[in-house]
């Protein structure tokens, strides 16, 4: 669900890793009297009467990156889906200010990859591809090749309806692989691989159960799906997952159905909330209840970011459940979660550009007039979205719903700027200040994932991290009963842990 209808220059420093903790969007522009192909080009129109993503996805994120390789910039911007890239024209793009970056010193592009899963945002529509591209220096040897990062989203017809570059070039070869947390002893819990769910869309999970007899306390891990699927080579649901088990609880993770069936998921005419996560969700907490050594009464649902946004539903729809675990989750209604995010970046460097403000001013129209098609109000084709997703939506706000819940929660947030919007930790202390079985934890110079970047420089995408130990911690004791009895009343005990009692 989160996704950014403009087009930047993303430099991912680090999502769930160490650097900032999602997309700096920066605009590149060009003088336009170099770059003709603008002028000349005609951006693709819209053809809503085709079936959506009936097309190769990665075939077209290739053709448009080999385009700008070839300086064939008048294909490059034929491609582009123009109304929802934030732009009033063609040339106001600048695609090649954006791959000159790209390219760097580095300009000879030798081979293009699919980098990560395909994935599908169902907020925006849009189909994901990240693509590695390996580069080396005019007349360089081998040795001397570089990869870039950049990831490109696809509307249903096949357009580009935006892109980002992910990666600084710095590292030689391609980006390593995040090893297991250190504080995480392979001896001290077992893994199995199980599947679970419907045809056609079962999914492959991960269960780690700590060493012992138990019977032990278990979470469902959902992660931040299709919206930021191949960001980072961090496995923040792996780091989690092992992490409770040195403390005692257990888990099942899998990769979601946006992710998994990413390609199906995005063919299918109509897709909401519980496609995208509640049907899945609440089989893997099911199949977790089966589970050897697992307590089947005390089965929480753990989540981060987009997913947050979905676990108030899905508790609603299961009165076993023995409560949430949100991590930076969202707040407000899901059309203005691009707006506020493209806002919360634009903050990392304390100045807000005129071309970031325009952004942010164009999200938040766009987001106003899907507000008003959800709401019975205008022509949902106009936006670009299938409607459904949004109808389904119109009136949930989660920290409204989770106010009604009778069980407990754990809301955790980073305090880095630039992460998760202040208004979300404020939604979500207002919603639930009086509840005592709600406990709030904040940690200083933490990210989006709960790594610790207060001391860290980038680069960016390769950056290798781990979630921090202590979040395992706190996590496992509120599990267990043991947390501080403070009230959330002072700032500093957002810092030691509180409940909104």
């Amino acid at each position: 669900m989160a996704w950014l209808a403009h087009v930047g220059l993303g430099l991912a420093l680090g999502l769930f890793g160490s650097g900032l903790a999602a997309l700096v969007a920066l605009t590149l522009f060009v003088d336009r009297v170099t770059v003709p192909a603008c002028e000349k080009a005609t951006p693709a129109a819209s053809d809503r009467e085709a079936a959506p993503f009936a097309f190769d996805p990665e075939e077209r994120a290739r053709t448009f990156v080999r385009a700008m390789a070839d300086d064939d910039y008048e294909t490059a911007y034929g491609m582009l889906a123009l109304e929802q890239l934030g732009r009033s024209g063609l040339c106001e793009v600048g695609l090649e200010g954006f791959w000159r970056v790209v390219a760097a010193e580095h300009p000879d592009l030798i081979a293009i990859e699919t980098f990560s899963p395909l994935a599908y945002d169902a907020a925006s529509d849009h189909l994901r591809v990240v693509l590695r591209l390996s580069m080396r220096g005019n007349g360089q040897s081998q040795e001397s090749r570089r990869d870039a990062y950049t990831a490109i989203n696809l509307t249903p017809d096949g357009r580009i309806g935006w892109f980002s570059y992910l990666s600084i070039l710095t590292d030689l070869g391609p980006a390593p692989e995040s090893p297991p947390p250190p504080y995480a002893p392979p001896g001290t819990f077992d893994a199995y691989r199980v599947t679970f769910g419907r045809a056609p869309w079962e999914l492959d999970g991960t269960l780690t159960v700590p060493k012992g007899q138990g019977p032990f306390p278990a979470v469902v891990i959902i992660g931040p799906g299709g919206g930021f699927a191949g960001e980072s080579p961090n496995r923040w649901d792996r780091d989690v997952a092992q992490g409770l088990a040195t403390h005692g609880v257990a888990s099942l993770r899998f990769a979601e159905r946006s992710v998994t069936h990413a390609l199906a998921a995005a063919r299918r005419p109509t897709f909401t909330l519980a496609e995208e996560y509640v049907d899945d969700a609440l089989a893997a907490i099911g199949r977790l209840r089966l589970t050897p050594r697992v307590d089947p009464t005390r089965v929480y649902l753990l989540g981060i970011s987009v997913a947050s946004f979905a676990m108030p539903r899905i508790a609603s729809l299961d009165p076993d459940l023995a409560g949430l675990v949100l991590i930076s989750p969202s707040s407000g209604y899901v059309w203005d979660s691009a707006w506020r995010m493209q806002q919360e970046h634009a903050k990392v460097d304390r100045t807000v550009s005129e071309s970031e403000q325009h952004s942010i001013e164009v999200l938040k129209a766009r987001a106003a007039a899907i507000e008003a098609a959800a709401r019975g109000d205008g022509d949902p084709k106009e936006h670009g979205v299938r409607i459904a997703y949004h109808l389904d939506l119109a009136t949930y706000r989660p920290e409204n719903v989770a106010r009604y819940l009778p069980i407990p929660m754990f809301v955790i947030f980073g305090d880095r700027v630039g992460v998760t919007p202040i208004e979300d930790h404020e939604a979500w202390l207002t919603s639930l200040r009086r509840r005592g079985d709600a406990a709030f934890r904040a940690y200083k110079g933490h990210v989006h994932g709960l790594f610790d970047v207060s001391k860290a420089r980038p680069p960016a995408l390769r950056s290798v991290g781990h979630v921090d130990e202590e979040v395992m911690i706190d996590v496992a004791a509120w599990i267990d009963g043991d947390w501080p009895e403070l009230s959330c009343d002072e700032v500093e005990h957002w810092y030691a842990g509180c409940n909104g009692g």
